[in-house]
């Protein structure tokens, strides 16, 4: 049996998170088009009902992934945190108390923003000048 030491399961947790960064950057890249997009059809003259169709869908979209992206950087701490805890790892007794705190990744709060961004969104796309 291969057991890993803490400072490796440190590094894939590092590793691991690099990853959900990245995903996180393209979601906010995807929320700022979204922002766009619904500010183009709140200024446009026209009443283009597919558009804002199309706009609704894009932000909701968007807004899964976002959360879905927090939900596995909430996954990833909290497997390995568990898992340096298992092994009596003197680092899990220092990230134990950001598992339990609302603003943690994935956690109460960054679900929260997830929601009132897309709510502001289609605010934007469904509200008349």
């Amino acid at each position: 049996e291969i057991k890993m030491t803490e400072y490796q399961v440190l590094n894939l947790m590092y590793v691991a998170f690099i990853s959900n960064a990245m995903y996180f950057v393209g979601c906010i890249l995807l929320v700022w088009r979204g922002f766009r997009m619904a500010n183009n059809i709140y200024n446009s003259s026209e009443n283009n009902m597919l558009a804002k169709v199309f706009t609704s869908l894009f932000c909701v979209l968007v807004a899964i992934t976002l959360f879905y992206t927090q939900q596995v950087g909430g996954g990833i701490f909290n497997a390995y945190v568990n898992q340096l805890a298992d092994m009596g790892a003197s680092s899990a007794d220092r990230l134990q108390p950001y598992l339990d705190n609302p603003l943690v990744i994935g956690g109460p709060v960054a679900s929260l923003f997830t929601l009132v961004v897309v709510v502001f969104q289609l605010a934007i796309v469904w509200s008349k000048k």
